[in-house]
Formats: structure tokens, C-alpha cells, sequence
């Protein structure tokens, strides 16, 4: 008659190991023969079409009542799906959580207060909804989890003892987690190979970039031409190339042969200290690195057309209002047009107007007032490349130093800090003489005349509705990210604010403000 009853009791096994050692090893093995033995002698029947392996997520820093299958389990239970009065069979009580005590403890209560029952596997103590408020079986499993608690914080801070020992000796501190996958631990551990492989691609996608590409392109690119992933493919990972990896892997620091020490505060991944330079095999130059930044910082919008930027004024139009100014593709023929947020979320009747405003009497105006900028000999192009390069590093000395002195106040004035502070300062100088030398030329180029603009604009009409002229369309991108920091939209007109401070307006009239219906109408229709 038990039989028959314990047969009805629903019996659940939760298994967990937090490490790779323990993968290989036989603790998965070990804890599932363990409940199924216990199942036997007790006549109950273990469920397993319900998985419930946390396999190497810790229990010290609760992840597994947070994201694992625990946390499935205990969802599960408190809405009905697990039966009243089933039982969760665990190896130890450590095995549910090693986490601070108050955390830990209100695991165990959801868990009973859920209807489950909880079982030791190691002394047979079982907890449930009378014996958790009997005050001996609750100090039991206070005690437990505070020693296991205690256990795993001594271990993390031991193994990070060790591991800062060797960052402040020198020594290579050298564990594939953290390695970027077109490197990897030499034999000795005593630093990194190189996969020239990977490390080819990862420069590939870095020159597509510079030259304008978007990630989704590069994407697309690499999957029609079969490129290797040059990350760590895990199970959580794509097994073909994303945009979203690409974004990732174009700000990886890693390429530099950075690497950025962390540490975990309350549970949470924290920077340690500054990066480790020299650490990781270089894949990237400098220079490449800074024109792919400077590329990106160009790319700000969200919207995009397969692969590539829709919008060349994304970042930089908004509406007198307040609210960005956002592009939408026309429904047939017509240039696309452009809405206040305000407007399309239904909060303002701001008006809208067409992109062939931008792009003629707008563009036009900047334009003739920037000629340098825009001017289309290669030398110049050239320069401008260098100068936006070097304003990205420039931007990039600013965090480091600001990192720097955040460091500095917390620690006090440490000479290796300071050291630190004046290379920073030097590199700050130098590359504020770099932008000075290469501005010099650029402002003294000879004007191309009071035309200039008006054919410029039109030009740049025919890059933007070519949606394969990738390179053109973040040239055209680039340049007015260099100079414009705002265009405003005033319902009959623009104000353009500079980057260097000025600022003008731009009147179209009404002729160009008319919608034209479509692109050859209104190419028609608006005077030139």
C-alpha cells in the first residue's frame, strides 16, 4: 500500500556542478546514480522528463535560483505545474545554493512554501512544510549554508589572492575564459599563440568597416564567402556570423592585445584596475583600429536598408521640439520623409518634411561653407581620414585619463598611477598636434568656387538613392558628422548648428518644401 502511494509522489532530482574539472569528472554521474538509488530503496519512482542539471552554473553567486534550471523548477511549483507534496531530491544541501545566508535560506523556504519537499541525500534530512519552522531543522540549515557559504568565499578569494599575486609579480596570467578566440593558451601557460587563421578574418572585418561598411554587410559577406568565426563558438553561441557579433568584435580591445582584469562585486563582473596592454597577441594597428571607431561614431542611427546606413543624417536632425527626427522609407516612388518622435508616438503635430530638403538647399549650404571637408580630391580625402582617426584617439585618451583619475582618488597618488597619467598626457599632446598639422592643410585648401555646394548636393542626392554605393554613402556620413553637430527643424526652416561654434540658417521656400510625389517629379519640381 505505500508502494502505491510513494509511486503517485512525483520525485525530481536537481544536479549541479559549477566547473569544467567537475564536467569531466564524475560528479553529474555521481548525484544522478545517488537519487535513483535513493528511488529504489524507497519505492518511489525518479521523474526525469524534467531537466534539472544547473551543469556549471555556481551556486555561490546564486545563479542557479536566478537563470538556471532551479529557477525553472521553483517557477514551476508556485504555479501548480509541480504537484503538491512532490519531492526534490538534492545531494547535499549546498548543492541548492551557496550563497549569503538570508538568500540561501529564502530558497529553501520558496521551495517548501511551494508544496515541495526537500531531501538530503547525504544524512536523509528532509525539509518540508512542519519541519521548516522547527527551530532545530532550521538552525541545521542555516548552519549548512553558512559552511558552504563560507567554503566557496574562501575559495574565490584565495584563487583571486593567487591570481593578483601574479598580475603585481609580472608573471602571464593565462586561462582560455578569458582569451579571445584567435588566440590561445601556449602549452606552458606562460602566454598566447596566435591563430593566423582567425586573426585574418578579425582583420577583415575591421578594413570592411573602415571602408563603410555596417555590421549586418560584413554579416552577409562572411557567410556567402565562408569566413571562420574568429570567436570562442560556444553552446550559447551562433554557429554562422551576426551583425551582433560583428558589433562586438569591431569594439574588442582584445585586438589591441588589451586585456581588462575584472572582478566580481555583489555579484556582478567589474573592471579591476586599468587594461593590461601587450597582454593578447596584436591582430589590429592602431591606425586601422581608430578609423574603424571613428567609423562607427558616424554610425549612430538604428536604421538601415540590407547592411547599409538608410539615414546620412541620423544622430544629427531633430525637430524644434526636442524629439529626434526620424526617417521612413515612401511607400512607392517618393523621397523617403522625415517625423518628429513626438509626432509619430502621437505626442505633438510637429510637420514633417522630405529628404530632398536635406540633401539639396541644406546640404548645399553646409557644403559651400565646409569646402574642405567635403572637398573630393584624394589628398584631401585622405587627410580628412587621417583627422577623423585621430579624433577618435583623442576621444579614447579622454576615458583613459578620466579612468585614470577616478583610480587616482580612490588609491591616492601612487607613482605607477602617475607614470601612468603623464604617458597619457604626452600621447594627449601628441595627438593634439597631429589634429592641428593635418586641420592646417585642410583649411588652407584653395575653394572650388560659389558652385560648389549646389553640385555637391546634387552628387550626394545620387549616392544616398543608390543603396549599393556603400563606400559614398559613408563618406557622405562621415563628413557631416565632422562638422555639423545639429540641424533643427523649425516647420518652414533650418538652423544648422557647427561644430566649431557657428551656427546659420537655411531658408528652402516653399517650392522646395511642396511633397513631391515622386523622385522624378520633384527633381523637376525643385529649383536648383
Amino acid at each position: 500500500m505505500e508502494n502505491a502511494t510513494n509511486a503517485a509522489v512525483k520525485v525530481y532530482s536537481y544536479r549541479r556542478f559549477s566547473s569544467g574539472r567537475q564536467a569531466s569528472g564524475h560528479s553529474l554521474q555521481r548525484q544522478t546514480e545517488s537519487a535513483r538509488r535513493w528511488c529504489l530503496e524507497k519505492g518511489y519512482e525518479l521523474d526525469e522528463s524534467l531537466a534539472l542539471a544547473d551543469l556549471g552554473v555556481s551556486a555561490y553567486s546564486g545563479d542557479n535560483a536566478s537563470r538556471g534550471a532551479l529557477a525553472g523548477f521553483l517557477r514551476a511549483a508556485e504555479t501548480g505545474r509541480i504537484p503538491t507534496g512532490s519531492i526534490l531530491l538534492v545531494e547535499s544541501l549546498d548543492r541548492l545554493s551557496r550563497a549569503a545566508i538570508p538568500e540561501a535560506v529564502g530558497l529553501l523556504t520558496a521551495i517548501v512554501r511551494a508544496g515541495v519537499r526537500v531531501i538530503s541525500l547525504i544524512d536523509g534530512h528532509e525539509w518540508n512544510e512542519k519541519t521548516i519552522e522547527d527551530s532545530t531543522s532550521f538552525l541545521l540549515s542555516v548552519l549548512l549554508f553558512s559552511r558552504a557559504h563560507e567554503e566557496s568565499s574562501t575559495k574565490a578569494r584565495r584563487v583571486s589572492e593567487q591570481f593578483q599575486k601574479k598580475r603585481t609579480s609580472g608573471m602571464a596570467v593565462v586561462s582560455s575564459g578569458h582569451g579571445p578566440g584567435w588566440a590561445s593558451p601556449k602549452a606552458d601557460r606562460s602566454g598566447w599563440e596566435l591563430d593566423t587563421s582567425k586573426a585574418e578574418v578579425v582583420v577583415r572585418v575591421f578594413e570592411h568597416a573602415a571602408a563603410g561598411q555596417g555590421g549586418i554587410s560584413i554579416a552577409r559577406t562572411a557567410n556567402q564567402e565562408g569566413w571562420p568565426l574568429p570567436w570562442r563558438v560556444r553552446k550559447n553561441t551562433a554557429s554562422r556570423w551576426e551583425h551582433t557579433g560583428v558589433s562586438r568584435l569591431l569594439r574588442d580591445r582584445r585586438t589591441l592585445g588589451e586585456w581588462q582584469p575584472k572582478r566580481m562585486v555583489a555579484g556582478q563582473l567589474t573592471n579591476d584596475g586599468d587594461p593590461v596592454t601587450d597582454y593578447f597577441p596584436r591582430v589590429i594597428s592602431d591606425e586601422l583600429w581608430f578609423r574603424v571607431q571613428a567609423a562607427l561614431g558616424v554610425r549612430t542611427g538604428p536604421l538601415r536598408t540590407h547592411g547599409v546606413r538608410s539615414d546620412v543624417f541620423s544622430g544629427l536632425f531633430f525637430c524644434e521640439c526636442g524629439e529626434r527626427m526620424d526617417r521612413k522609407a515612401p511607400a512607392g516612388r517618393g523621397y523617403p520623409r522625415y517625423y518628429c518622435l513626438g509626432r509619430k508616438n502621437g505626442a505633438s503635430k510637429c510637420p514633417g518634411v522630405s529628404e530632398a530638403v536635406l540633401l539639396g538647399p541644406v546640404l548645399s549650404m553646409i557644403a559651400q561653407h565646409n569646402q574642405s571637408t567635403f572637398n573630393p580630391d584624394k589628398s584631401i580625402e585622405l587627410a580628412r581620414e587621417e583627422l577623423a582617426a585621430n579624433e577618435a584617439r583623442l576621444a579614447d585618451i579622454e576615458v583613459r585619463a578620466t579612468r585614470l583619475l577616478d583610480a587616482m582618488e580612490e588609491t591616492g597618488h601612487s607613482p605607477l598611477l602617475l607614470g601612468r597619467l603623464k604617458a597619457l598626457e604626452k600621447e594627449r599632446s601628441d595627438t593634439e598636434s597631429a589634429i592641428a598639422r593635418i586641420r592646417g592643410p585642410l583649411e588652407a585648401a584653395p575653394l572650388l568656387g560659389a558652385e560648389f555646394g549646389k553640385e555637391l548636393a546634387k552628387a550626394a542626392a545620387t549616392v544616398v538613392a543608390d543603396k549599393t554605393n556603400v563606400k559614398g554613402r559613408h563618406k557622405l556620413a562621415q563628413a557631416l558628422h565632422q562638422v555639423v553637430s545639429r540641424i533643427i527643424w523649425h516647420g518652414k526652416f533650418f538652423m544648422v548648428q557647427m561644430r566649431n561654434g557657428d551656427s546659420y540658417g537655411v531658408n528652402p521656400g516653399p517650392l522646395w518644401l511642396e511633397r513631391a510625389k515622386n523622385s522624378n517629379a520633384g527633381k523637376a519640381r525643385n529649383p536648383v
